[in-house]
């Protein structure tokens, strides 16, 4: 009985006391709070997805004791929910070719998994678009309020010879306006993959794991994935108001899977090729100097763009392929 709730006890402590380290503000307290679904993620593919909806529950339980209800709310929708779902899905399993005397398993794919983590941030921008318009302002009028009284306090913090000129404030504050939502769903997403990324990585260092870590090279995105992608480009050139703001956000997040595959070809092309390695070493180091150098963000574009290409000519199936020939 102790071996078996106390880590549902622990994770459910641990991640409350994550989240609620934002009460501090300090920056050590923001990477606390980004890393608050960790022991959520290793408690689900350590002990299974049941268990990480028990602690959810009880974390969220314990922040609404020190907080309140809304904080408790976003703890169990922006942490609880994603390890559930996405580990609920992960630990699906089946034997291998569907032939019930094979004791090898077929996991569920890296690709779905995938487009399951897609789909809760653009769920989410869904649902942030009907309940605001229903309220009335709807969210592009929101988020123009909010980013306009942030940038004025930005103005007046940064007056003088840190001043930005005028054209370029505004323009900075159309921009941010208009991609807002999309960002933030991105960054939502990430938090996720992270956490469940770094939780498995530890498990597995460990013997502690459910399933086989997913391998960057298997990402093999589902037939259909292009088409909401294409849905909402479509929405964002050809319309305006609440259907317009929806589609520009929508497209950042639906080209998440297609980033994702990117990656996947270039560690494909990085391990299958010898003495490529170092492909791999300098497209992370391009992807984190682009958070410092703007001019490299083109990285993020052609990592998208080769997913895209990837999805319509199997090159990591080819890769793979080519490989094993050899």
């Amino acid at each position: 009985m102790w071996s078996r709730w106390f880590p549902i006890g622990a994770a459910a402590i641990a991640g409350a006391l994550m989240y609620l380290s934002t009460i501090l503000g300090s920056l050590g307290a923001i990477l606390l709070a980004f890393l608050s679904p960790l022991p959520l993620f290793a408690l689900a593919f350590g002990r299974g997805w049941q268990a990480a909806m028990v602690a959810a529950l009880a974390a969220s339980a314990i922040v609404m004791l020190a907080a309140n209800a809304l904080a408790a709310l976003f703890f169990l929708v922006f942490c609880g929910l994603p390890a559930i779902l996405l580990s609920r899905q992960a630990m699906l399993a089946r034997p291998l070719n569907d032939d019930p005397k094979n004791t090898d398993l077929e996991w569920f794919p890296a690709g779905m998994l995938v487009m399951w983590l897609t789909a809760l941030p653009a769920a989410g921008l869904l649902t942030a678009i009907v309940v605001t318009g229903l309220q009335g302002p709807g969210l592009e009028a929101i988020v123009r309020m909010e980013v306009e009284a942030l940038f004025e306090t930005m103005g007046t913090a940064f007056e003088g010879s840190l001043a930005l000129p005028p054209e370029q404030l505004a323009a900075a504050r159309e921009l941010t306006i208009a991609v807002f939502p999309g960002v933030a769903g991105l960054q939502w997403a990430a938090m996720i993959l992270v956490n469940g990324l770094l939780a498995q990585g530890v498990l597995a260092r460990f013997d502690a794991n459910l399933r086989p870590s997913p391998d960057m090279r298997d990402i093999r995105l589902p037939n259909w994935a292009p088409f909401p992608l294409a849905a909402a480009a479509l929405l964002a050139a050809l319309t305006d108001g609440t259907l317009g703001y929806l589609g520009w956000n929508a497209v950042p997040i639906l080209c998440l899977p297609f980033f994702l595959s990117g990656l996947g070809l270039v560690h494909a092309l990085a391990f299958g090729l010898s003495g490529k390695r170092w492909l791999l070493h300098v497209t992370y180091a391009l992807m984190i100097l682009s958070f410092l150098l703007p001019v490299l963000q083109f990285v993020w574009i052609l990592l998208v763009f080769a997913g895209l290409v990837d999805h319509w000519a199997d090159l990591k199936g080819r890769i793979a392929r080519n490989s094993k020939s050899t």
